[in-house]
């Protein structure tokens, strides 16, 4: 919880910055800035659709914790739950259509069906800064371009920190790291769609360490 906390923070106070960036610098954040797809800026209201979950697959790819349920129960029981995601640009809710009560009388209390619900939320709400273009500085952000080796290193100020942004050749967003007493560090992967560059993966931690992934 504290990690996705700073998360929060990290990401809602880039807002805070409102002074005037320079000239030579100005252009580069908006070109940057026109790269994403931030899909709630184009109008959209909301989105719902299923989420498609393979158990099977989850546990080739994870540590096993042992109470989420057997082979046999994962298989027969949870994977035949189809859950459903409504999504706007302040929430994450995720729905498997059943009461409390009902999830509470599968195996292991619902513990499978409970993880998933919590891993799809977490996923979105990573998501959610890339969907309204909060993932990079506001446009009125003093900022400072530099070229590098990888592409670009983009530096400003949030409120008395100084947070550097690594970003690719095509101004896809690759680290940021908030300097401060209690720092922050994330790393995103993006891919190209139609509208633009599209968040698949999210990974923070902090004090300048990655730990923990979304996709």
């Amino acid at each position: 919880m504290q990690i996705y906390r700073a998360l929060i923070v990290f990401c809602s106070c880039a807002m805070l910055c409102h002074a005037q960036a320079t000239k030579t610098d100005q252009p580069l954040l908006n070109e940057a800035r026109e790269k994403y797809d931030a899909p709630f800026n184009r109008n959209l209201q909301s989105f719902d659709c299923a989420v498609d979950f393979s158990w099977k697959e989850h546990f080739t790819e994870t540590t096993r914790v042992g109470d989420e349920g057997t082979d046999e129960e994962l298989e027969k029981i949870f994977q035949p739950i189809r859950n459903r995601v409504t999504v706007t640009r302040q929430n994450a809710t995720v729905s498997s259509g059943l009461t409390d009560d009902a999830i509470g009388k599968l195996p292991h209390g619902g513990m499978a069906e409970f993880l998933l619900e919590h891993a799809v939320q977490k996923s979105l709400y990573s998501w959610l800064p890339g969907s309204t273009n909060m993932i990079l500085p506001d446009p009125a952000t003093p900022v400072s371009f530099e070229q590098s080796p990888s592409g670009y290193k983009l530096a400003f100020k949030m409120q008395t920190f100084d947070v550097e942004m690594v970003l690719s050749p095509d101004m896809g967003l690759q680290s940021a790291t908030l300097k401060a007493p209690q720092s922050s560090h994330f790393e995103t992967s993006f891919a190209s769609g139609r509208q633009g560059l599209l968040l698949t993966s999210w990974t923070m931690g902090e004090d300048g360490t990655p730990s923990g992934a979304t996709a």
